[in-house]
């Protein structure tokens, strides 16, 4: 039953990642063919992902979803979480998107994990042990090689794409960091829920989703459903589900199906090239992930 459960556990985690890297390569269609706007976009896949996962955890797991409003103490951390954090990544990733494609913006994504090991340096002076160490050295070569395609005396992408894609990496970071707390008080499900829904409150304030609305043909209805219940809502239930089963760090290896995914799709459906230099280069910023789970798990 143990390895039926591990075997469970495993295909969540792989699920999650794939539907959140497909989510790259059709936002990509969306914004070259269809024109959407990234923040047009944000408030409805925000917006109505938090309205389903608060009703999943309402009527489904049977959770209470209003214990986090009982407790103001605990507000401000959540505020920036969800505003800094959570909407932070979902809109710098789609940017990215926009101004690059979909491979390079979430092998940038993948950059958070390296930069938790050097904040966790700073800000609690604990100096990083050699496999962490080691993780940021292949880090910064595989990000160089990724964003100069190997002429490494000048930029491949563009400047705010790169700018783009570094915020991502430090919202993912703090994504990652400023919840530690929240979630050992409240349910994953109850605390992400409610971030959804502010952060497309937030963005429906910054461009409402009924003015200059983008022409929905079949592809854009599709494309917008997909990000909305399958590479938002779907991917996040299927990884924290994944989580029961088996570990974080094991989890956190199987991510890697993530950007894999984002980058087969972008080059199967969109004609997106990438030369050897930044194969190379995304390889080496994703073997940071197994680096570190190998430093873990020997400590």
């Amino acid at each position: 039953m143990r390895l039926q459960e591990k075997l469970l556990g495993a295909t969540l985690a792989i699920t999650g990642a794939i539907l959140w890297g497909i989510q790259g390569p059709v936002s990509q269609f969306l914004f070259q063919d269809n024109h959407l706007s990234p923040e047009w976009l944000m408030g409805i896949k925000m917006g109505i992902s938090g309205i389903l996962i608060l009703l999943f955890t309402k009527f489904f797991k049977k959770e209470p979803v209003m214990t986090l409003w009982k407790q103001p103490k605990n507000i401000g951390v959540f505020i920036a979480y969800a505003i800094f954090g959570l909407a932070a990544v979902q809109y710098l990733y789609l940017v990215t998107v926009n101004l690059s494609n979909a491979g390079t913006a979430t092998v940038l994504q993948s950059l958070g994990t390296v930069l938790i090991v050097i904040f966790t340096a700073i800000f609690y002076h604990q100096l990083p042990n050699k496999y962490e160490a080691t993780a940021v050295l292949v880090a910064l070569i595989g990000t160089w090689l990724l964003v100069t395609k190997g002429q490494l005396t000048q930029l491949a992408i563009s400047t705010p794409a790169l700018t783009a894609g570094l915020l991502l990496a430090l919202a993912g970071s703090i994504q990652t960091m400023l919840p530690v707390n929240l979630l050992k008080k409240f349910s994953s499900l109850v605390v992400v829920g409610w971030a959804m829904l502010i952060g497309g409150i937030l963005f429906t304030i910054v461009h409402p989703f009924w003015v200059d609305v983008p022409k929905m043909t079949l592809g854009t209805f599709l494309g917008v459903t997909f990000i909305v219940l399958f590479g938002t809502m779907m991917s996040f239930i299927c990884f924290i589900n994944s989580l029961r089963f088996i570990s974080p760090t094991v989890a956190g290896m199987l991510d890697t199906f993530e950007p894999l995914s984002a980058t087969i799709g972008a080059i199967v459906f969109l004609n997106t090239s990438f030369n050897g230099a930044e194969v190379i280069g995304g390889l080496l910023v994703l073997s940071t992930v197994f680096i570190l789970a190998l430093g873990s798990r020997n400590e």
